[in-house]
């Protein structure tokens, strides 16, 4: 019973993989979960997503910068903002949806595939319990879900990423503790497993920007993520029944295909390799 699970949990493996060539789920290696045809990835986050202390590039840029240079057919949004904390991106997004303040960060996270969100040291600030900034980054990701939901009719997959340590003595064991719930309540529904935590200390140029080496180890980590780890959950958020290379959420209402034939048409060809059949 134990290998034939394996043997099955490989065959979705490459069916799954066989078919991310073709109109969803990818473009240019990375997951078209919206099946629009493009790669879209938003980084929310503080200082650290917007880049200081990367020295090599002007104090911006970071890791986001370079995982961009890595998948040059992707779009990649920085909505890095330095000293900011999770309630007032809260605040900001909802009014960006309501028409109030950057409306551009709305009609971004609405054409996003992946939302990550790496934010929360700058709670620390505020005497916060991490328990509470857990909670306000939960509310953060079911509004982004509600929202873009409300305007396209889709959920993007928004992965909340545990923070890179603190060389601060407070504000590292506050952030460890984050980092304890975050990955607790990780899922394929709702990921929490995007580790940067795991990147050394002694890369910070100070008690918690990286250093060029830093952003490079970081964007390493984000790298993988995207390549492996995160089409895992991909296959459990966006289900491809029949392996055609649609997703079922979509093949009914825009490509007028069955999500449990893969070649609805009869052709011999599937339907994610015909495109947009008839």
């Amino acid at each position: 019973m134990h290998n034939l699970s394996k043997s099955f949990a490989l065959f979705a493996f490459l069916a799954f993989s066989s078919s991310c060539c073709f109109a969803c789920p990818s473009v240019g290696r990375l997951p078209d979960v919206n099946c629009d045809g493009t790669a879209r990835v938003v980084v929310v986050g503080d200082s650290v997503v917007y880049g200081v202390g990367d020295v090599r590039n002007g104090g911006k840029g970071g890791y986001v910068l370079r995982i961009a240079q890595k998948f040059p057919t992707a779009t990649f949004d920085n909505r890095g903002t330095p000293g900011e904390e999770v309630r007032r991106v809260l605040g900001i997004i909802q009014d960006s949806f309501n028409g109030v303040g950057d409306t551009t960060f709305a009609s971004s996270l609405t054409n996003a595939d992946i939302i990550i969100l790496d934010i929360g040291r700058n709670d620390w600030w505020k005497f916060r319990p991490a328990i509470v900034t857990w909670r306000n980054l939960k509310r953060l990701r079911e509004l982004i879900q509600t929202e873009v939901n409300s305007v396209s009719g889709h959920k993007p997959l928004v992965v909340t990423a545990q923070l890179m340590g603190a060389n601060r003595t407070g504000q590292g064991a506050w952030i460890l503790e984050l980092n304890k719930y975050i990955a607790a309540n990780s899922k394929s529904l709702t990921p929490g497993d995007l580790r940067f935590n795991s990147v050394s200390k002694k890369l910070l140029i100070d008690r918690v920007h990286p250093s060029s080496l830093g952003y490079d180890a970081i964007a390493k980590i984000l790298y993988t993520y995207l390549t492996e780890t995160l089409l895992k959950h991909i296959s459990i958020f966006r289900q491809d029944s029949d392996h055609d290379g649609l997703y079922d959420e979509y093949e009914t209402e825009r490509f007028g295909t069955s999500p449990s034939n893969p070649d609805t048409d009869g052709d011999g060809i599937r339907d994610g390799k015909d495109g947009t059949p008839a």
